[in-house]
């Protein structure tokens, strides 16, 4: 089941309007609210993982949204392939109810076009699937 969610997830990102393209980055701090099931072992395939946040102040205070982490097993700083410079930041592990400094882009599309790994899909298609370019934990 999960598999097809991800090559349906997969396929709907691929013909998806490249609308939020042109929008910059944004800057939030949000509390990691929802880690949906296990990570895959990073030996399998290259993946983006969405997990959900709340956003604790800004424009988007109080707001849930949803993150696509590339490979999240790896402290950010170790990853050294080909998406090395699209993720970036401190955070060494992804943990349930901790809060993150993040920045965001509106157009995951734009920068991955690999598998997401997105079970809030089948109940949730309309929300933006943000990219994290960096993160790192709350001081």
């Amino acid at each position: 089941m999960r598999l097809m969610l991800v090559a349906l997830a997969a396929l709907l990102l691929a013909v998806a309007p490249a609308q939020a393209g042109d929008q910059d980055t944004i800057e939030v701090t949000a509390k990691l609210v929802e880690i949906p099931g296990k990570f895959p072992p990073d030996d399998l395939y290259d993946y983006a993982y969405v997990m959900k946040y709340k956003v604790q102040g800004g424009k988007l205070d109080k707001k849930t949204i949803l993150v696509a982490h590339y490979k999240p097993r790896r402290a950010r700083k170790k990853i050294k392939d080909q998406m090395k410079k699209h993720v970036g930041g401190k955070l060494k592990k992804f943990k349930q109810g901790d809060v993150h400094v993040m920045t965001l882009d509106p157009n995951l599309q734009k920068i991955w076009q690999g598998a997401v790994i997105d079970d809030f899909f089948a109940s949730d298609r309309k929300s933006t699937r943000y990219w994290c370019l960096k993160v790192d934990p709350k001081k």
